[in-house]
């Protein structure tokens, strides 16, 4: 079981990760506006991967 909390602590770090890694590093400028949504939508998108592996994966 703690396998399943370190599998779902590397999915968010990740997907944060390349978040950060997008917004620091991207040449054109992006608006407040779309730097919010692609924050919500990769840490949503990253939730229900979390979640889901306590669901499918069995250790």
């Amino acid at each position: 079981m703690a396998a399943n909390w370190w599998l779902a602590l590397i999915i968010m770090v990740v997907f944060n990760g390349i978040i950060a890694w997008t917004l620091f590093t991207g040449l054109e400028p992006v608006s407040r506006r779309a730097k919010k949504w692609l924050f919500i939508v990769a840490n949503v998108v990253a939730l229900v991967l979390a979640v889901s592996q306590f669901f499918w994966m069995d250790f």
